[in-house]
């Protein structure tokens, strides 16, 4: 009987789709940060990407500090997609 060697292709794809995700709403938390205008295509483009995928998360958390709401909203979001995608994949992996 052949040994597991690795996850399968669904699994993969699965972990990849989380992955993409979380890489967008943390770009968009970068480019928060960094105070790059909306105006911006590249920023534009991005934060029209992260809004859907965030979700419920806008908004869970108040602060004052509006860099630290956009980092607590998307941040959350990212981890929450990174955390659902691994469950996932190791249920169909």
């Amino acid at each position: 009987m052949a040994a597991k060697k690795g996850p399968s292709g669904v699994a993969t794809l699965i972990n990849g789709a989380g992955f993409l995700a979380a890489v967008i709403l943390v770009l968009h938390i970068v480019l928060v940060l960094f105070k790059l205008p909306s105006e911006n295509g590249l920023a534009g483009s991005v934060q029209g990407a992260a809004q859907p995928l965030a979700l419920f998360f806008p908004g869970l958390v108040h602060t004052t500090n509006v860099q630290l709401q956009v980092l607590l909203d998307y941040g959350l979001a990212a981890a929450f997609w990174v955390l659902i995608a691994s469950l996932l994949a190791r249920l169909f992996g």
